[in-house]
């Protein structure tokens, strides 16, 4: 019988390599090549030379030259990117085993750049010269790989960029140990506004919809407004199509831990009827079981989310509007073995360190829990002089409603009644003037206004109700000649505070008060390329931002986070002085970007733990109190890559963040610990059907936080851990259809673990082993 067994295995192994090296048939190779030159003459190196409908690119070389490779059949629109010019297109048409020449003479544009910040040329000439603050890109093929994560889970894969956690399915971006309030996250232009003060109220952006994102780190205030203390989240959508056609993709991922399951469609097309006239339409879904450490089940961690978008626009040669909707929304369950009966209970759960109950897995998401649904609406325009000069115009309104659910309700039913509800109301609009490059010289000039008005339509006042206005004008300009670049900027913003918070925070009538904010920010600094492969970069900006409702007026159990916070009405605002320093190199084997840094915040804001724990007829929790500080936070980020072979490719990112509370010369509390990223891939020569296969192996090192503040924590910071995470991916054509598939591997040895900023940590470890596979099909004829 077992001989019997074995001969059928032999036989069906080789029936199966038969079919799968007959499906893997030799297939025929189209290329496209050429050279790009500039209108006054001379090739032009560090193009993007891309195919948007494929998302496959190449940058041209020192000679201007370029080379597309194994294409599929058909139809292509080629697209020519540099900055300081207009974005050329062409339509080439594939024939089988043939290479197409096309040659392309790019004309001089205006410089569009926020912070002067170029990290949309390609090639080695923009990474030198990009940016004089440290700046961070994925773009779509990195996005591609990590879709179906959260935003914060995404940018993770940046150096200087971290996750404040809240269970296994909240994780909202950390820059340099600052986030929530010190960060502006803009998504098709307009910053997101959504209760972002809590700690675990991550961004509300679909993860399948944005095509490139850009990290600012350092003071970023002069262009992106109050709040950019930390840094900018630039959070960008496709791009319409440009010509006459119809398609989409379809992408489909699967997560082991949780048995996720998720899913976007996409579909865009052109007007032949009406030339500039493009449109898309996308809808995602994303469901979550309860997710699992090594040891146990993290009860009550599953979730759900549903998101939406459509987009529209038309475009002539100086003249483009564009319109954008987009809803996310999202139902998702809270740990609830942190929400504790009485002091005693609490105590002994977080000596305990695991959950009391064994919980099983399952969908069901019960109380304590958070609703949210965000909708987002855009209207943009812009309209280029004759002098190249180039007036932009955009309005945003954003309709964000939270509600969270508490575990224990004195009246009404936990499962229906929510312990707070926020209707958080903004309309922005913003105007720019870009002015094109006069000789050395370029600049842009702006205002921009806000209104807000927050509404809580349940008993619980941890926010109270309030209305804002804000209101701001910049100027920036920037300077380049040779290796040499300057810039320089002013903004001045004003903003108006109406809240109604009870007399004395915990009890007493609703009362009106009003606080008046006015300041300034700035920025100086300058590009050296001192070798042709190496550039410097210094900035020195100053932001600022006023202190939020919540740290005035909170009073209240935060549900989210499970602890009790108190605001104080004295607060003042924030003001930062950063100083950054970044060395760049580029070469075609390897790139260098680090960063040094020191950000010294005057009156800064955040929750610091007490001694008592809180009892209310909701449970005990850990007590927390908003206090200020002078501090000053310093380190070091960045990363490498070095190509040792044609196709072995070693990387390394890192981080440190020193962070003191200069007042009691004491560490500052909640900061990132250091960490460091150790990767290599393997890249195969393709083989018949199967196109730009590489494995990488990541290895991911964590120390354990010591820089903490003595006896006032609940518990302290968890050991130091190392990951070593596992991917696979490939294109597989199909004739025409380049299928592109991946199955990785993240925690690979599910190793046990407990990262300093993950809310939970005095409770549950974090989630263990997760297999994770990612299928994207496109179709149709759309050419872009």
């Amino acid at each position: 019988m077992q001989a019997h067994i074995k001969g059928s295995s032999v036989r069906n192994g080789a029936m199966w390599l038969l079919v799968l090296l007959g499906f893997w048939r030799p297939t025929a190779a189209q290329h496209i090549t050429g050279e790009v030159r500039v209108a006054e003459g001379g090739v032009l190196p560090g193009v993007n030379v891309v195919v948007p409908g494929l998302e496959r690119g190449a940058v041209t070389d020192a000679d201007g030259r370029y080379l597309l490779e194994r294409l599929p059949l058909g139809a292509h629109t080629v697209a020519f990117r540099f900055i300081g010019y207009v974005t050329e297109t062409r339509t080439v048409v594939v024939q089988a085993d043939t290479t197409v020449t096309l040659d392309i003479t790019l004309q001089p544009a205006t410089l569009q750049t926020d912070e002067v910040v170029i990290t949309g040329a390609g090639g080695h000439t923009a990474m030198l010269n990009r940016a004089t603050l440290s700046v961070s890109t994925l773009e779509a093929r990195d996005l591609d790989a990590l879709r179906g994560q959260t935003l914060g889970e995404t940018l993770e894969q940046l150096p200087g960029v971290t996750t404040l956690s809240t269970g296994p399915s909240i994780a909202k971006p950390v820059i340099r140990g600052l986030h929530s309030q010190r960060l502006v996250v803009l998504n098709a232009g307009v910053p997101q506004e959504g209760q972002q003060w809590g700690g675990e109220h991550a961004p509300e952006i679909d993860p399948f919809a944005p095509a490139r994102i850009e990290v600012v780190k350092g003071a970023a205030g002069v262009e992106y407004g109050v709040g950019a203390i930390g840094g900018a989240i630039r959070v960008e959508p496709r791009e319409l199509p440009t010509q006459a056609g119809l398609g989409g993709r379809l992408m489909l991922n699967g997560f082991s831990n949780s048995r996720q399951g998720a899913g976007s469609v996409l579909l865009e097309g052109g007007s032949r009827q009406v030339p500039g006239f493009g449109w898309r339409v996308q809808g995602t879904a994303r469901k979550a079981g309860d997710a699992h450490t090594r040891d146990y089940v993290i009860g009550n961690s599953a979730f759900e989310e549903f998101d939406a978008n459509i987009a529209a626009g038309y475009h002539t040669e100086r003249f483009g509007v564009d319109a954008y909707y987009s809803h996310f929304g999202t139902e998702l369950g809270l740990y609830r073995g942190a929400h504790i009966g009485n002091v005693d209970d609490l105590l002994r759960a977080i000596e305990r360190g695991e959950p009391l109950v064994d919980y099983d897995f399952s969908f069901t998401i019960d109380p304590p829990k958070q609703t949210i649904a965000h909708d987002l609406i855009t209207l943009r325009s812009h309209y280029d002089f004759a002098t190249r000069d180039r007036l932009e115009l955009q309005f945003g309104y954003q309709r964000n409603k939270r509600q969270e659910f508490d575990a224990h309700r004195r009246f009404g039913e936990p499962d229906e009644d929510p312990a707070f509800a926020l209707t958080l109301t903004t309309q922005t609009l913003e105007a720019k003037l870009r002015m094109a490059p006069r000789g050395h010289f370029f600049g842009v000039a702006g205002v921009s206004g806000m209104n807000q008005a927050n509404r809580n339509t349940e008993s619980g006042y941890l926010i109270p109700n309030f209305r804002a206005l804000t209101g701001g004008t910049f100027a920036r300009g920037t300077w380049i000649s040779g290796p040499w670049t300057a810039e320089a900027g002013a903004r001045v913003d004003w903003r108006w505070l109406e809240a109604f918070p009870r007399e004395n925070l915990s009890r007493g009538d609703f009362v009106r008060r009003t606080h008046n904010y006015a300041s300034f920010s700035g920025v100086i600094g300058g590009i050296w390329r001192f070798a042709s492969a190496w550039s410097v970069a210094a900035n020195l900006g100053s932001a600022w931002r006023p202190p939020g409702v919540n740290e005035l007026y909170n009073f209240g159990v935060h549900h989210g986070t499970a602890q009790f916070e108190t605001g104080d009405p004295r607060l003042g605002g924030e003001r930062s002085l950063n100083a950054d320093v970044t060395l760049r190199h580029a070469t075609n084997r390897a790139t260098l970007e680090t960063s040094v840094y020191n950000n010294h915040i005057d009156g800064f804001i955040y929750l610091f733990p007490t001694q008592e724990e809180v009892v209310t007829i909701r449970g005990s929790f850990p007590a927390f109190q908003y206090q200020q500080n002078d501090v000053v936070l310093r380190g070091l980020d960045g990363s490498a890559s070095y190509r040792l072979t044609s196709w072995f490719t070693a990387g390394l990112r890192g981080s440190v963040v020193r962070a003191t509370n200069l007042d009691i010369d004491t560490p500052l509390i909640f900061m990132p610990a250091d960490r460091a990223t150790v990767s290599g891939q393997v890249a195969f020569p393709d083989w018949g059907r199967l196109h730009l296969a590489a494995l990488e192996v990541e290895g991911v090192f964590i120390r354990k936080q010591t820089r903490v503040p003595t006896g006032v924590d609940y518990a302290e910071p968890p050991d130091g851990y190392a990951l070593l995470n596992l991917s696979y991916h490939a294109e597989l054509h199909l004739d025409n259809l380049p299928l592109t598939f991946s199955l990785g591997v993240q925690n690979l040895l599910n190793t046990r673990y407990r990262d300093y900023l993950s809310r939970f940590r005095y409770f549950i470890d974090d989630p263990g082993r997760n297999v994770v596979l990612r299928l994207q099909v496109p179709f149709g004829t759309v050419a872009r």
